[in-house]
């Protein structure tokens, strides 16, 4: 296996940023869909550790702003809906279709974003985990997963109290 190592710099972190803002713009339908399907045949066709990573991270992304319950913050909205035109744009840096390299410049973009918005992203998935334990994905709103967060941190509370008193 051959390793290829690049140095980002601030110019071109400032390229990518700048794109960003250029496309931070509402899109469609079809650029999600066509999101998803590329996504699938890059999990089809490469064993690519990291690009396998960013690709779980746009998938990510896109289920931030797919969930009826989710509302993604309207700064990071742009900034995932720019990633998302970035990752289906035929005519980006480097195509996507040149083997081992093609998908570089998209998961640049995907590790800035998700470095940009991680904790929003961490967020959204302990949404995720709680929806899912105490609702069985069913009807869980916002409301009830502040509600659910507050039960658990007055718990860890009263916990850490009682393990000090006990130290006493």
């Amino acid at each position: 296996m051959v390793t290829i190592t690049v140095d980002i710099d601030d110019k071109v972190k400032e390229h990518f940023n700048k794109f960003i803002q250029q496309h931070g713009t509402n899109i469609d339908l079809k650029d999600i869909k066509e999101a998803k399907k590329q996504m699938k045949d890059v999990r089809a066709s490469t064993e690519d550790s990291y690009l396998l990573d960013q690709i779980s991270a746009l998938g990510t992304m896109i289920r931030m702003v797919e969930d009826d319950v989710w509302h993604v913050s309207d700064d990071n909205l742009s900034k995932i809906n720019a990633t998302i035109k970035y990752f289906v744009d035929e005519d980006d840096i480097i195509p996507d279709n040149i083997p081992g390299i093609g998908y570089l410049d998209d998961c640049i973009i995907i590790d800035n974003t998700a470095d940009e918005i991680y904790d929003e992203i961490m967020e959204y998935k302990d949404f995720c985990k709680t929806r899912l334990v105490y609702a069985q994905d069913k009807n869980f709103t916002y409301d009830d997963w502040q509600k659910v967060k507050n039960q658990e941190l007055s718990s860890r509370v009263r916990n850490r109290m009682l393990r000090r008193s006990r130290r006493r």
